[in-house]
């Protein structure tokens, strides 16, 4: 600063005051004083000047004189001022770098001078804009440095947890390069500017860490093994004692950061990388690997925990002489599934705890059926399919589906499981619901008579499902979907699709399919026709005399009715004015999809069928919406020629049905079927008449091997049809209307409704409870909410961590609904007094769903647990 510059920075302080303080203790401006100009204005070097002589001058000898009292010293504390009355009512002047820098900064505690001027080699210019942003008039020294440690670790904030996640960031990087993590560049860096004891001070304050030796991964470790600790309370777990933070309100606000890290976009990645090291340091496998699903419920810390957890809730499953606890099995999974672990691992936890739900349900099922499959008719088991029995086949698929995306990760966790799975499904169910099907069959003589009162038969779709509606006024153009082995199931997972969207409605019902189950006669018996016959000497069906393979003949005998026949992929090949001209003068339109039986009925793609069905699905529901925007189609059904048996595991001999004698007069030879004429009777066949089970007008006959067996295992045996099991015959018909306007709301599922378990809400832990209830159970109008649970103070501040809920349950019963948040709270010095606020925020909207007052009131003498 320049004579000029100090001149005028004196004389503006004059403008309002007579009198003017001026310390200078470093004596860097003394030299000047004889220089300066200050016209009508007394400078008063105040070195060894008398105070008292001083104040009686100014006071009452010159009272309108104006005066500048220089010291070359700082300014004494209030008690030994001397002049401290003059002060109060004088202004003072600072022209050193420190004083202005405060000034610069909008600080008025000039007692931090000292402060600043040890870090003077922070105040760059950049250093220096950013920090003031964040700034107030009431820092004091460690909040200062606090301020000054974000700006230069390039924090989030300046709150003590976003510094926090950058060092933490920095450490991660450093165990991923192999660095030396004892001399991190962040850690450097604070050291540099004097900041690393003020750090160890701030977090001795909040998260009460003290150490003689404080280190950055010392600090993380304790973290760690807090969290652990404090999620563990039903196992041993001294060994963890010398790594736990000492106080309460320290392990609370300790676990609020790691739980706020692994919800953080940017830093939640990091957490995996330090995660890992710990538990290879901390051996968790070794000291947790007898930990159970109860014993473990809390536990978040570690991947090791995850499996441990799930070969838990695998033996849970495998302990087939006992009934699973389903809502305690429910709750566990949705728990599970909204953790850190789930999220980061790319979907392998998503799909193995997909597959374990399935497990679940498989066993369940199985539980309800612990005799057998017994029903008074063939018509009641054939419904009682419709309702429950596909959920056998569902859950296989869906099981075998999630499986086969963990198959290249790890997926041998799952091994027992899988095994357990495979034997139920192929060894009991599919042998038990075929011979139950059976005895129904033969008892009732179906072959001959193959229909089922109230079913509706494949044979007669056109004139039931088509027809009729055409018929009415209100549905000028009927869009039908053939989609080649859509299973029933497999259809009923697409109409819940489909539902779950609020501008459609799928219903979903069956029909008896005919036999043998087999693409040709089933694709021949969909269309509009009076009798179906075989071409001589040919496997060719024709639709009153006419063939029906291929698309060009269906489209043939369907433009006798006004209709026309096209592929999916034309269909959603055409652009929207293009696919209107195709369809603008038909009343039906007859659209092929052929992926599950084009892929799986080969050997190199039945190990896909799981896959290929959920493909499969994705792109029937696209062409849905395709149909209903692009074509104006207001009705689509959906339907299929056949279903299909699957099962993963390679087939055995004792699946083989052996013919002694090879029929002669054969139209086609398959796994699941012989077509010819004259065909010879069999005891472990089936024989029956096309005349009889598909409206046939020939003689022409079949054998089928009875229940799931086949005839050949050549080129692949696992993905079967053309027999007459449920799985073949129970056809699905999934009626899709697009919904009105004023139906859209009444139709769309609401999100179930959530509720406080007990009022008022009060935390006396800093680590403490709070249950909530799910009002309603999911079903057809209610789908699951996912909320993030958390506290605020009266100003608004999160003083909790924020905690994720998954309301999902299925149960009918109440108490089974319920979900418990544990909430951390963070720092310490709460109010009984003061009001906070609980927070459910929707994790999908981000919007506030409720909020409850809650008072904390926490235990007087807590922090002195150790």
């Amino acid at each position: 600063m320049n004579l000029d510059q100090l001149t005028q920075g004196i004389l503006a302080k004059f403008a309002n005051h007579r009198i003017v303080f001026w310390h200078d203790p470093e004596q860097s401006f003394q030299p000047d004083l004889p220089n300066l100009v200050l016209d009508g204005i007394t400078v008063l070097d105040m070195q060894g000047r008398s105070l008292f002589e001083t104040k009686k001058r100014i006071e009452l000898d010159e009272p309108q004189q104006r005066f500048l009292l220089y010291f070359p010293h700082v300014e004494p504390e209030p008690e030994k001022d001397w002049l401290l009355d003059m002060r109060l009512y004088s202004e003072q002047f600072f022209a050193d770098a420190s004083s202005m820098l405060l000034h610069e900064l909008g600080i008025p505690k000039m007692a931090l001078r000292t402060h600043l001027r040890e870090r003077q080699s922070f105040f760059n210019k950049k250093n220096t804009a950013a920090l003031k942003r964040l700034v107030t008039e009431n820092e004091d020294e460690l909040s200062l440095d606090r301020k000054m440690m974000a700006v230069l670790l390039k924090a989030d904030s300046a709150e003590l947890a976003d510094i926090l996640l950058s060092l933490l960031k920095d450490y991660a990087l450093a165990l991923e390069a192999g660095s030396d993590t004892d001399k991190l560049p962040s850690m450097t860096l604070l050291h540099k500017q004097g900041l690393q004891d003020s750090l160890w001070t701030l977090l001795q304050n909040e998260f009460s860490y003290q150490t003689e030796a404080p280190s950055l991964p010392d600090f993380t470790r304790k973290l760690f093994c807090t969290e652990l600790w404090s999620q563990m309370d039903s196992l041993d777990r001294d060994w963890l004692l010398q790594n736990v933070l000492k106080t309460a309100a320290g392990r609370s606000t300790a676990l609020a950061l790691l739980v706020n890290w692994r919800d953080s976009l940017s830093y939640a990645g990091y957490y995996q990388t330090i995660a890992s090291v710990l538990e290879r340091q901390l051996e968790i496998n070794r000291r947790m690997e007898d930990g159970t699903p109860d014993d473990l419920a809390s536990c978040k810390t570690f991947e090791a925990l995850e499996q441990i957890i799930i070969r838990g809730l695998v033996s849970a499953l495998l302990e087939a002489d006992k009934a699973l606890d389903h809502a305690y099995f429910e709750s566990v999974l949705s728990d599970r599934r909204t953790g850190y672990w789930c999220r980061v691992r790319d979907g392998y936890y998503a799909h193995i705890y997909a597959a374990l739900q399935q497990a679940e349900r498989l066993f369940s099922l199985r539980h309800t059926h612990l005799d057998g499959f017994h029903y008074a008719a063939a018509r009641d088991m054939f419904i009682a399919y419709t309702q429950e029995l596909f959920g056998f086949d569902q859950a296989y698929r869906q099981f075998k589906y999630a499986l086969r995306q963990v198959a290249n990760q790890g997926g041998d966790i799952l091994r027992r499981l899988d095994e357990a799975v495979e034997n139920l499904y192929t060894n009991w169910y599919l042998c038990e619901v075929g011979l139950a099907w059976d005895r129904h069959l033969a008892s009732e003589e179906r072959m001959t008579h193959w229909s089922l009162p109230s079913v509706p038969s494949q044979q007669q779709f056109y004139e039931r499902q088509i027809k009729s509606l055409l018929a009415g006024k209100q549905v000028k153009r009927v869009f039908v979907i053939i989609s080649d082995a859509l299973r029933y199931e497999v259809a009923e997972e697409l109409a819940s699709l489909i539902n779950a969207e609020k501008r459609f409605k799928a219903d979903i019902a069956s029909q008896l399919g005919v036999l043998p189950s087999y693409t040709q006669l089933g694709m021949a018996a969909l269309l509009p026709h009076q009798q179906l016959t075989y071409a001589n000497g040919q496997d060719v069906v024709q639709v009153d005399g006419q063939s029906s393979a291929g698309l060009d003949n269906r489209h043939r005998i369907l433009a006798a009715v006004n209709g026309m026949a096209v592929s999916s992929k034309d269909v959603i090949g055409w652009s929207k004015q293009e696919g209107r001209d195709q369809v603008r003068d038909k009343a039906v339109v007859y659209i092929y999809h052929n992926t599950i039986d084009d892929i799986c009925d080969k050997q190199g793609g039945e190990d896909r069928t799981p896959e290929v069905c959920r493909d499969a699905i994705t792109e029937l529901n696209h062409l849905v919406g395709r149909i209903v925007n692009n074509l104006n189609g207001s009705r689509v059904i959906i339907t299929a020629d056949h279903g299909f048996l699957f099962q993963q595991q390679a087939l055995e001999q004792t699946g083989k049905t052996e013919l002694a004698v090879k029929p002669a007069d054969t139209l086609k030879t398959k796994k699941r079927y012989i077509l010819g004429r004259q065909l010879p009777r069999h005891d472990e066949c089936w024989k029956g008449r096309i005349a009889d089970t598909a409206n046939g007008g020939d003689d022409t006959e079949f054998l089928l091997p009875k229940g799931a067996q086949r005839f050949h295992f050549v080129g692949g045996a696992r993905f079967v049809h053309g027999g007459a099991m449920l799985q073949e015959v129970c056809v699905p018909v999934v009626h899709i209307r697009e919904l009105e306007k004023e139906s859209i709301a009444q139709h769309e599922k609401q999100p179930v409704g959530v509720v406080a378990a007990s009022q008022p809400i009060r935390l006396v832990n800093n680590i403490d409870k709070v249950r909530f209830i799910q009002t309603d159970p999911l079903g057809e109008r209610f789908k699951a909410r996912k909320l993030e649970v958390y506290v605020l103070d009266a100003a608004g501040n999160g003083v909790s961590s924020r905690e994720p809920l998954n309301f999902d349950s299925t149960s009918s019963v109440m108490e089974e609904r319920i979900r418990e948040a544990r909430l951390k709270l963070v720092g310490s010095g709460f109010d009984r007094r003061s009001v906070y606020t609980l927070v459910l925020e929707d994790m999908d909207t981000r919007t506030r769903y409720s909020q409850y007052a809650v008072t904390i009131d926490l235990a007087f003498g807590q922090d002195d647990f150790f």
